[in-house]
């Protein structure tokens, strides 16, 4: 038998889950995703009603296969055309804004 574990969603939750995706929300916002995320889960906790006891496991969900293409050296966009549409540029290289991690 299966014990249903209900989750609790509440404005607390959704500041973790932004905390994590390193999201700044509003007090508005956070009401809007404490509710919206109650909606997903109710809508969500239909598949526990479905009788899956004699189904066997599905790992894939189409029957189609991966049919790999032979590689191919082709032509590409010449570097000067290519840099030509980037901001800022050195050395051939697109330069982009250094990524800042906090600790």
């Amino acid at each position: 038998m299966n014990k249903k574990t209900e989750l609790q969603v509440d404005e607390k939750l959704v500041r973790e889950i932004a905390s994590l995706a390193r999201l700044d929300l509003t007090d508005d916002e956070t009401k809007m995703f404490v509710s919206q995320f109650k909606d997903i889960l109710d809508y969500v906790s239909v598949l526990d009603e479905v009788d899956t006891e004699n189904i066997a496991p599905v790992y894939l969900s189409s029957a189609n296969k991966n049919v790999p293409r032979e590689d191919r050296v082709e032509e590409s966009v010449p570097t000067e055309e290519f840099l030509a549409n980037t901001p800022q540029s050195k050395d051939d290289y697109v330069v982009i804004p250094r990524a800042h991690v906090e600790q």
